[in-house]
């Protein structure tokens, strides 16, 4: 009985506490964090309106380019293509499932494991641009060749190298 005594004797004692104090850094820090999102929302806000009425050799479009790169379709405009073919680099298909071709080609193949696209005729002053969607597998990372090659029928037309690099 006498430890409940004693126990109780220290949780029913009224010593004279001083009353707390709020932080004066909780209010000021809180204001600041309030200042630094409004400041960040307003800078997005300009530079989003300057990236859209900034021409096509302003400021930003190096870094605009840049960052839409891997996003710009391979495009060529030539003279006449009696028969078109793309060849994609063995790092299109390394690690990644392609999900939709378009436009949807002719014909299909594969040359020495490199993906072949085969298109009908391109007349004089047309342009084919072909899109590729695909999902890259989980277990993919690192750089592998990205490079495309135009061809008519068996003739070299046009080469793009290029790097396609997979972050996880």
């Amino acid at each position: 009985m006498a430890r409940n005594r004693g126990v109780s004797a220290v949780l029913g004692s009224s010593v004279p506490r001083p009353r707390p104090q709020p932080f004066p850094s909780r209010n000021r820090s809180a204001l600041r964090r309030r200042a630094v999102v409004v400041g960040l929302s307003f800078l997005a806000l300009i530079l989003i309106t300057i990236s859209f009425r900034s021409p096509t050799s302003g400021a930003l479009h190096g870094i605009e380019s840049a960052g839409a790169t891997v996003l710009r379709p391979f495009e060529v405009a030539a003279e006449r293509v009696a028969r078109p073919r793309l060849v994609l680099d063995e790092g299109w298909t390394d690690g990644m499932t392609i999900n939709t071709i378009s436009p949807e080609a002719a014909d299909q193949g594969s040359e020495d494991g490199r993906p072949v696209l085969a298109y009908g005729e391109l007349p004089a002053g047309d342009s084919l641009t072909v899109r590729i969607a695909y999902q890259v597998n989980p277990t993919t990372i690192g750089s592998r060749p990205g490079g495309v090659v135009l061809l008519d029928g068996d003739r070299e037309i046009a080469r793009v190298e290029r790097t396609i690099v997979v972050f996880p």
